[in-house]
């Protein structure tokens, strides 16, 4: 929650908030979690259909054009 934290401040201070003023931000949280999942060389990549927002803090494609 801490890395969440922060990638909330940060993209709030950037003027690209992922959520509106009232709301949680689940985008933060979920992209916190991608980039602690592995080790320092693993990377994550979080399957969605939202890849806009959680590209500017993880590696995210549309899950679609995921190939397990």
């Amino acid at each position: 929650m801490m890395l969440a934290a922060e990638l909330w401040a940060a993209s709030r201070s950037a003027g690209l908030p992922t959520a509106g003023p009232d709301s949680l931000d689940g985008d933060c949280i979920l992209a916190a979690q991608a980039i602690l999942a592995g080790g320092l060389t693993d990377i994550a990549t979080i399957a969605t259909d939202n890849v806009a927002p959680l590209s500017r803090y993880a590696d995210a494609r549309l899950w679609e054009t995921i190939t397990p």
